[in-house]
């Protein structure tokens, strides 16, 4: 007998690595990084037991591949790593079941899945001690599995529900999307009537799963699926709280001084001296990075401009936010500037190496110069999973399709529009449908950029095509004189009938004899 799926790993606790510790200063909070293994036959005696068990949870949620680079995939950016040039096969319309990242981001969130499971078996073994940190810890398990859930059934549609511990032969069927939507709506609903999570942490559990959190995945679900009324109401009642709101500097929000911030609802934690990343990796070669992931000019086309277009600089009066998100020609980039043209002497010399910009442009959102330029490699960013922005924004737009347009939907995009730092002109009211529907998309891509949210709005607007066609980078100036934009002849492709999602892994197929392939993809 095959046994269910290729997550690395049989049993939970058989070789489980336990998660604990806090750090000090602007790390305070959530430390995932591995601190030793534990029996099973030792544990779920205490309290203390149950929490390492849900922080293993924790160490499944996305990182830097799944918010900075997942835009790569998309009409607003190219992802170009040459070590996985694999993710790149979803911006081209090539993936296959065989796809190493696809597989592994699959891996993941199933791996994640098996944790909680383990944790929502065991948990109630627990005699004594506080009782009520014992449901919230409950409360915060149920919450990461119905995250991966999330994202598993927005990515691939259809997966196996698996809500208990499996044997090592178990064998479980593909359940349809519905499904998946329909049992993760329904625990967040439980978690968020149990009052078990409370709205924020002391220093020490900074980074764990709050009410505001609950809500807003509840939001989120519920938008991705089409159920406006369900993620107005969620999303309304996260603005009520009271307690989050809009981080005046947006580029700050994005470096050390902005975490933890009344912006930030939910995120990935990591921590100097203990779970870190490649601060640069994403970014110029001059700052020491690989332009694994440019903006291109899909994204830059996004932006409104603030003032006449000046024919010989395209790049002046644009919305600010292009200024914080892109390295472009001009720009300071750490203690140079940026010049990635091809007649530059800078490292940032387009193609000049493997680690130049191929297309031009280079991220500069979540690059914090001044905070890692010493060791890039100790990258400790938190990764902003769910923030106030967003909210308002699925606020805005379940409103306008459901038809409520009142003024508490021009609020909503118009608290974005104006932040200080941003000030962009606010939207006049008396709009239409039909207009605000565009709008709300177009200031989600501004607002949003790099955080991993646009290839699940192509998906649920159904707008795939949108990443078809020529792949265009940067505006420079040929020899001509003329301003022009980089096209290497790439085009990608969006196959209409297949790729709103994902195909099950080969390797998963070949080791369970019940799972379904995806509609068009070979099983």
């Amino acid at each position: 007998m095959k046994r269910y799926n290729n997550i690395k790993g049989v049993i939970f606790f058989a070789a489980i690595t336990f998660l604990s510790g806090c750090s000090e200063g602007f790390d305070e909070g959530l430390d995932i990084e591995p601190t030793g293994a534990v029996s099973e036959t030792t544990y779920w005696s205490t309290v203390e037991d149950a929490e390492l068990a849900v922080n293993a949870v924790y160490a499944e949620l996305d990182g830097t591949q799944m918010v900075i680079a997942l835009d790569g995939v998309t009409d607003l950016a190219y992802h170009k790593y040459s070590n996985a040039p694999t993710f790149n096969d979803v911006r081209f319309g090539e993936i296959d079941p065989s796809n190493g990242s696809i597989t592994g981001i699959w891996n993941r969130y199933f791996r994640g899945i098996r944790k909680a499971n383990n944790v929502l078996a065991n948990i109630d073994k627990v005699v004594g001690g506080d009782q009520a940190k014992l449901a919230r810890l409950t409360a915060e398990t149920q919450f990461l599995r119905a995250y991966y859930y999330t994202q598993l059934s927005s990515l691939w549609c259809n997966v196996p529900l698996i809500t208990e511990v499996l044997d090592i032969n178990d064998q479980r069927p593909t359940n349809p999307k519905e499904d998946i939507v329909s049992y993760v709506i329904g625990e967040l609903n439980a978690i968020i009537n149990s009052n078990a999570l409370p709205l924020s942490y002391s220093a020490d559990d900074v980074g764990r799963v709050t009410r505001g959190a609950a809500l807003t995945l509840l939001a989120r679900v519920a938008i991705r699926n089409n159920n406006f009324v369900v993620a107005r109401d969620a999303a309304k009642a996260v603005m009520d709280l009271g307690i989050y709101g809009l981080y005046p500097d947006y580029e700050e929000l994005f470096h050390v001084a902005g975490q933890n911030s009344q912006e930030v609802i939910f995120d990935r934690q990591f921590a100097a001296g203990g779970d870190t990343y490649n601060a640069f990796g994403y970014s110029a070669a001059s700052l020491g990075g690989s332009s694994g992931v440019e903006p291109m000019n899909g994204l830059f086309e996004k932006y409104e401009y603030t003032g006449p277009v000046n024919p010989d600089n395209p790049f002046e009066n644009k919305d600010p936010r292009w200024s914080y998100i892109a390295f472009y020609n001009g720009q300071p980039v750490g203690n140079s500037i940026y010049d990635s043209w091809p007649n530059s002497t800078t490292p940032d010399k387009i193609s000049s190496t493997e680690f130049a910009t191929t297309n031009g442009y280079n991220l500069k959102k979540w690059m914090d110069y001044e905070s890692f330029a010493a060791n890039s490699n100790n990258g400790d960013i938190n990764m902003i999973l769910m923030r106030y922005a967003d909210v308002l924004l699925m606020y805005a737009e379940s409103k306008i399709e459901l038809n409520e347009i009142d003024t508490s939907v021009y609020d909503a995009i118009n608290a974005i529009r104006q932040r200080p730092t941003v000030e962009m002109p606010a939207i006049t009211e008396g709009k239409s449908q039909a207009e605000l529907k565009q709008m709300v998309r177009d200031e989600r891509a501004r607002e949003l950029a790099f955080e991993g949210l646009r290839l699940f709005d192509i998906n649920r607007w159904q707008i795939g095509n949108i990443k078809a066609g020529p792949v265009k980078g940067m505006y420079y100036k040929d020899d001509s004189g003329q301003w022009t934009l980089i096209d290497k002849g790439r085009i990608a492709t969006f196959n209409e009938s297949r790729d709103y999602c994902w195909p099950v892994p080969q390797a998963e197929m070949d080791i369970n004899d019940v799972i379904t392939q995806n509609p068009g993809y070979v099983k």
